[in-house]
């Protein structure tokens, strides 16, 4: 590109007063200049709005939009994508952290390769609620990806799609908060964020990638998602939890076919999925009190269909988290699986550092 490269950033907006600002702050200190923020409030019923607003008051390349009633994150991104004048939109949560050279680097990037998505390395951060401090940080890199290089560019379809799987696999892919997208791409497809409570985000990301040409990966940690108890902003009750993640897995499934890409690596990283969410399902429905012949029947339901009967057959066996909780599940014991399930309840309940950790075992 020959002009300056111009950002987005969307950052939709509730209940967010003990954080936006600091959000807000790291932007307003960006060592890179062209860029607009557009802050679309969905009638947040605390103090977020007037922090926003002392912002805008400042700087004028922040703006203000509020919708008349609350419609839900994926509804105040697709406002912010209406609003959007950049060449690249970017998607970051008004809760977490990022770093001030963030639109810096991805402009250096995007100036050599202008390519379709440009995703970048974050940190997962899981902090204590009372005093902020970080309890337990893992970063999501190329490393993980088995890659020592700063940078992995490509336009080959095949190996963006082979990445695509390794990036799900390691929670790179499906977070929209971690890329810039070429906003010609979202815009020119008329794509947007379905209106659910859960996994709209990874259904946009597949969405993208329908239309992705040329992809870049950066090593540079520019991210931080901050885990501090908080609700997030895809958080909350969500009564069809397992529902919704069954969407995801053959979303990312029928992609993974149509592309001729779905070999036994993608089949065993769905399966995974699969297991793992079953697993959070019970613990949920432990949450909630749910009676144990309740939850064995469900189980039992669940393993007449389709998609148990297929993911079943590629569950790896590969780590001890697998062995201890997705395989009973994968071979019928309902009843073992339960009794772990309770452990990982108590665990999340009492000791929520070390369910944290736990999560991360993948």
């Amino acid at each position: 590109m020959s002009e300056e490269i111009k950002f987005s950033v969307i950052m939709p907006t509730y209940g967010v007063g003990e954080y936006i600002g600091d959000a807000l702050g790291c932007l307003m200190m960006q060592s890179y200049d062209n860029f607009e923020v557009i802050i679309v409030d969905d009638c947040s019923p605390d103090n977020s709005t007037d922090i926003a607003r002392s912002f805008i008051n400042r700087d004028d390349r922040f703006l203000y939009i509020k919708h008349p009633e609350n419609q839900g994150v994926s509804a105040a991104r697709n406002t912010g994508i209406e609003h959007a004048t950049g060449d690249y939109i970017l998607f970051l949560d008004p809760d977490d952290l990022y770093e001030k050279n963030l639109l810096r680097v991805c402009a250096a990037a995007l100036e050599r390769n202008p390519v379709d998505v440009l995703i970048y390395s974050h940190t997962e951060d899981y902090r204590n609620y009372e005093s902020g401090k970080i309890e337990y940080m893992k970063a999501i890199t190329l490393e993980l990806l088995d890659y020592d290089d700063d940078m992995l560019s490509t336009n080959d379809p095949v190996t963006i799609h082979r990445l695509a799987m390794q990036m799900e696999e390691i929670t790179m892919l499906g977070y929209p908060w971690n890329k810039c997208y070429k906003a010609s791409v979202i815009k020119d497809n008329n794509l947007r964020f379905q209106k659910i409570k859960h996994v709209e985000d990874i259904l946009f990301n597949c969405d993208v990638l329908d239309y992705t040409e040329s992809l870049t990966i950066l090593n540079d940690v520019l991210y931080h998602y901050r885990n501090q108890g908080q609700l997030r902003l895809t958080g909350g009750d969500i009564d069809d939890y397992f529902e919704l993640q069954k969407t995801r897995v053959k979303r990312i499934f029928d992609q993974q076919q149509k592309w001729k890409t779905c070999d036994f690596e993608a089949l065993g990283i769905l399966s995974k999925e699969y297991f793992r969410s079953f697993q959070s399902a019970m613990v949920r429905q432990l949450e909630t009190k749910t009676k144990t012949d309740e939850i064995l029947k469900w189980c039992k339901k669940e393993a007449e269909t389709e998609l148990y009967q297929e993911m079943r057959k590629y569950l790896p066996d590969s780590s001890r988290t697998i062995k201890m909780l997705y395989k009973p599940l994968a071979e019928g014991m309902f009843g073992t699986a339960l009794k772990r399930a309770r452990l990982m309840e108590y665990t999340k309940h009492y000791f929520p550092g070390v369910f944290n950790r736990a999560k991360q075992l993948r």
